[in-house]
């Protein structure tokens, strides 16, 4: 992120990666035009476009970060510091987001506005739209702390932030809508926090849905908010005791 060449050269990728999902589900309908699904063409690509700008920002590279401070040895420092070391990582994590907001999401919304032949969002949801975005920031980065503070007693998470990575994108709905799952796996899904960070956000924003099932949604992703809280608190109380550090 330091350097304006780094900037640019994300910022054509993630152009790509747009205008590669809105060509594949465009050619996907085209093929499959007798077949009934559970979103139209319209539908799923405006789902496709705003979820990819969300990801843009959304995401975040604390696990990684985590991991290599433990590594290096420089969580000691990290440790000691006047600051919660749990704000501070949060605090890194918001300078980014800023910093995407502005290099990423920002142009991408634009490149959206023209390549869209309808409003992507509606309006008389926005409001819940965004405060749902706001809640799966929150969800995301407490998932993302929580599989970090695993280095604590792992030293070495990359292998299963792979394996996690993997599953949390394709249960999410970054990826693929939701309602386009199988029945078993939109039951187990059900009981994970990932449809908390894009399919319910994405939905609200881009979907016609009813106040209560608004609410619901909300409602579900604050009580994610809760348990993860919960789960990272007992993770930091246990894994400070655990801690292994190597290099300097």
């Amino acid at each position: 992120m330091v350097y304006p060449s780094a900037i640019c050269a994300k910022f054509l990728s993630k152009i790509l990666y747009l205008y590669l999902q809105f060509s594949i589900w465009k050619a996907l309908f085209l093929s499959n035009s007798q077949t009934t699904m559970a979103l139209n063409q319209e539908d799923t690509l405006k789902y496709i476009v705003v979820a990819t700008i969300i990801s843009s920002f959304i995401e975040c590279n604390t696990i990684e970060w985590i991991n290599t401070q433990i590594q290096s040895g420089n969580i000691v420092t990290d440790l000691i510091r006047p600051i919660d070391f749990r704000k501070m990582v949060f605090s890194r994590h918001l300078g980014d987001t800023i910093v995407k907001i502005v290099f990423y999401c920002i142009p991408l919304t634009i490149i959206a506005l023209f390549i869209m032949p309808t409003h992507i969002l509606l309006r008389t949801q926005f409001f819940w739209g965004i405060l749902s975005i706001v809640l799966a920031y929150c969800i995301q980065f407490l998932y993302s702390l929580t599989i970090g503070l695993l280095s604590f007693w792992l030293i070495v998470t990359w292998p299963l932030n792979m394996l996690l990575g993997a599953i949390y994108k394709l249960l999410s709905g970054v990826w693929i809508p939701v309602t386009m799952f199988p029945d078993l796996l939109s039951k187990i899904n059900q009981f994970l926090p990932f449809r908390a960070i894009y399919a319910i956000p994405v939905t609200i924003i881009t979907q016609p849905m009813e106040f209560q099932f608004i609410m619901t949604a909300i409602l579900t992703q604050m009580i994610w908010i809760l348990l993860l809280c919960l789960l990272a608190e007992f993770m930091w109380i246990i894994g400070k005791r655990k801690l292994i550090v190597q290099g300097g």
